[in-house]
C-alpha cells in the first residue's frame, strides 16, 4: 500500500558545491580574513601563499585550494553511500539550556539563575536518567565566578550533564586544571564574530595554551561560525554554507601553518531559520526540516557520494517561545514529530524556551512526555499484534451479550489495554465534569511531578579525592575573583 508524503522537490547540484568551492577561494584571495593579533600572525608571516596587508591576511588560490582538496578527500574516505535506513537506536531525551534566566517553577516567574536552581535542576534530569549540557548559568555570585561554579556543580552533581564554555580568559587556568583532576579534554573555541573575522583574543587563548596542548595532548579547538541567515550569513542556503567554508577553512590553514599538527575542523553549514523582523534565531520554524535536509546535501555533494536514503539525524525542541504555552507545545511538538518521522530518535533542548534564554523545570517534564507521545505515535505504526488478535472473541461477546461482564472489566480488556491503547499518567483525558472538579491542567502536573522528582532525587557522590581537589580549585578561584 501506498501512502500520500510530501518529498522534497529540490536538491543541491555536485555543480552548485563547486561553484560554492570556488566563490571561498575567490573570498580568500581577493578580500582576505582579518586576523587583528600581531602576536599570532608574526608566527605565520613569510609562509608561502600567505600575502599580510595590515590586520588583513589574503590566501593565494593555489594554497587554498590545495587544503580544501585535502579536507574533501579525507571527508569523503570516511563516507559510504548509504543504500537503506540507518537502524534507529534506542529513544532518548537530552538536557540542554544555557540559560542565564530560568522560570520559576512555583510561581512562574522570569528571573536570573541561581546555584541551586542549576542543583536542583540537574537532579530533574538525574531522575530521569537523562544527560545532556547544563541547563542554566548561575548568576548568583561575582561574574568570574559563574562559569567556574558551573563546570563544578556539573561534575559534583551528576556523571551525565556536562559543562562547557567560558566567558572570559582569565577563567580558564582555574576551568583547565578542573578538567585536568576529571580526565576531560578541554575546549578552546575560536570566534567568527563578524564576516572573514576572526576574534583576536581567541587567538591570544591558542597561543596562551599552546604548550600544554604540546606537551599534554588535551585540549580541543573548535571554530564557533553561527549560521544565521540574512544577519551573519547569505540568506540562501549555498551562501551561508560558502561563508562558513570561507571563515573556518582560513582559520584551519592559519592554524595549520603555524603548526602543522594542528587540524581545526572545518565546517560546511548552511545555517538554521532565523526571524529578520527581529533579527534573532527562529527556533520552532516550519522551515527548520528543510534547512536540515539541504544541510545533509551540501556535504554529500561536496565529498562526492549520494546517499540513498534521508534519515534526519538528532532533533532539537526547539521553541522561540518565552513562557510555558500553547506556542512553546505547537513548536516541540511539530519540530519532535517530524524530526521522529524521517528517523531521528535522540531529542534535544528539552526544557529550553526562547531559544535558549530561559529554562523551565515544567517545560522540561512536558518534554519528556512530548518524546513519550512522539515514540508511542511512530511505534503504532508497528503495533503489538494484540490489536488484531480473535482469540477469545466470541467468548467475550457472548459473556457481555449475556449480562455476566463489560467489556472494560473483561479479561481480554484486561489482558490487552497497555499492548493496545495505553495512557499516560501526565495526559489525563476525561468528560468536562470531571475536570470541573479538580481543574488541574497538563502544566500543573508537570510543575507537581518536577518538584517531587527534584526533593526525591537520589544523590550523586564525585569520588572524595576529585571532589577534594575540585574544592581546592574553587576556592583558588575565589580568593582571586571574590565569593
Amino acid at each position: 500500500m501506498e501512502y500520500a508524503y510530501p518529498t522534497y522537490e529540490i536538491d543541491l547540484t555536485p555543480q552548485l558545491m563547486e561553484q560554492s568551492c570556488d566563490t571561498a577561494v575567490r573570498l580568500l584571495d581577493e578580500v582576505g580574513f582579518v586576523v587583528a593579533n600581531e602576536r599570532f600572525l608574526k608566527h605565520v608571516r613569510g609562509k608561502p601563499g600567505l600575502r599580510i596587508d595590515g590586520d588583513r591576511v589574503y590566501f593565494n588560490p593555489a594554497l587554498t585550494r590545495e587544503y580544501l582538496d585535502r579536507f574533501i578527500t579525507a571527508q569523503a574516505s570516511k563516507h559510504q553511500p548509504a543504500t537503506e535506513p540507518v537502524p534507529a537506536s534506542d529513544w532518548q531525551v537530552q538536557i540542554n539550556g544555557y540559560s542565564m534566566n530560568v522560570l520559576d517553577m512555583e510561581t512562574d516567574e522570569i528571573r536570573p539563575a541561581t546555584r541551586q536552581d542549576l542543583r536542583d535542576l540537574i537532579k530533574l534530569a538525574n531522575s530521569f536518567g537523562i544527560g545532556g549540557y547544563y541547563p542554566c548559568m548561575p548568576q548568583d555570585l561575582p561574574p568570574m565566578m559563574r562559569a567556574i561554579a558551573c563546570f563544578k556543580i556539573c561534575w559534583e552533581m551528576s556523571e551525565n550533564i556536562q559543562p562547557y564554555d567560558y566567558q572570559h580568559p582569565a577563567q580558564i587556568p582555574y576551568i583547565y586544571e578542573m578538567h585536568q583532576v576529571m580526565g576531560r579534554r578541554f575546549d578552546i573555541t575560536l570566534v567568527v564574530p563578524s564576516t572573514l573575522c576572526v576574534d583576536p583574543a581567541t587567538l591570544d587563548m591558542v597561543l596562551d595554551y599552546y604548550a600544554d596542548w604540546k606537551n599534554n595532548g588535551d585540549i580541543n579547538f573548535n571554530v564557533l561560525d553561527y549560521g544565521m541567515v540574512g544577519i551573519t550569513k547569505p540568506i540562501t542556503v549555498i551562501g551561508c554554507a560558502t561563508m562558513i567554508l570561507a571563515e573556518t577553512l582560513a582559520l584551519h590553514i592559519l592554524l595549520n601553518l603555524f603548526d602543522s599538527a594542528l587540524e581545526l575542523p572545518v565546517s560546511l553549514h548552511g545555517g538554521s531559520p532565523t526571524d529578520l523582523r527581529n533579527a534573532c534565531w527562529a527556533f520552532g520554524s516550519p522551515r527548520g526540516h528543510l534547512f536540515r535536509y539541504l544541510n545533509s546535501r551540501t556535504r554529500a555533494h561536496l565529498f562526492g557520494y549520494e546517499p540513498q536514503v534521508y534519515r534526519s539525524g538528532r532533533v532539537l525542541l526547539e521553541t522561540s517561545s518565552s513562557a510555558v504555552d500553547e506556542q512553546a507545545a505547537m513548536e516541540k511538538m511539530a519540530c519532535g514529530l517530524l524530526g521522529a518521522m524521517q528517523g531521528a530518535r535522540t531529542f534535544g533542548y528539552a526544557g529550553v524556551l526562547c531559544v535558549d534564554d530561559l529554562f523551565s523545570g515544567v517545560q522540561f517534564v512536558i518534554d519528556v512526555e512530548i518524546v513519550s507521545y512522539i515514540r508511542e505515535m511512530i511505534e503504532a505504526f508497528n503495533p503489538h499484534p494484540d490489536i488484531i488478535n480473535a482469540e477469545g472473541l466470541y467468548e467475550e461477546c457472548c459473556d457481555v451479550g449475556l449480562g455476566k461482564d463489560t467489556f472494560i472489566s473483561h479479561p481480554n480488556t484486561v489482558k490487552r489495554l497497555r499492548n493496545i491503547v495505553p495512557s499516560s499518567e501526565r495526559i489525563v483525558r476525561e468528560k468536562l465534569s470531571s475536570w470541573l472538579q479538580h481543574r488541574t491542567t497538563l502544566k500543573d502536573r508537570a510543575r507537581q511531578e518536577a518538584m517531587e522528582r527534584i526533593q526525591t532525587a537520589e544523590a550523586y557522590h564525585l569520588p572524595a579525592d576529585k571532589q577534594q581537589e575540585l574544592n581546592r580549585i574553587y576556592a583558588a578561584a575565589e580568593a582571586e575573583f571574590g565569593k
